[in-house]
Formats: C-alpha cells, structure tokens, sequence
C-alpha cells in the first residue's frame, strides 16, 4: 500500500469511527469513551492492514 492510499485509508477509517462513536456517545450518554475506543481502535486496525498487505505483496515478489 502506498502511502498516500494509506493516508487517504486512515483519515475514512478515523473519521468514520468518530462519527460512530460520537452517536454511540451521544445515545448512551458516556461522554468521550466510545470515541477514545474506536478511534483507537481505527488507528490500530490501519496498521494491521497495512502490516499485512505488505506482507502479502512481499510473499509474491519471491
């Protein structure tokens, strides 16, 4: 993965959990925790998928 798909991948996947989190936050009236957790929880993910398409693409090279 390049890195601007990777930028462009991370700032959808952040933003999008944000949104969701701040709707679950607002729904269930715990102020910053869901947005803390799937904000982490995007950052995290990113990197995994990153890790692992980097993986993959260096097994078909060989």
């Amino acid at each position: 993965m390049s890195p601007a798909k990777f930028s462009g991948f991370l700032l959808i996947n952040l933003l999008v959990c944000i949104w969701i989190g701040y709707l679950l936050d607002s729904w269930t009236g715990m102020r910053p925790v869901w947005i803390i957790v799937l904000t982490l929880y995007a950052i995290i993910g990113s990197f995994f998928v990153l890790l692992y398409r980097n993986k993959k693409k260096g097994k078909k090279t060989k």
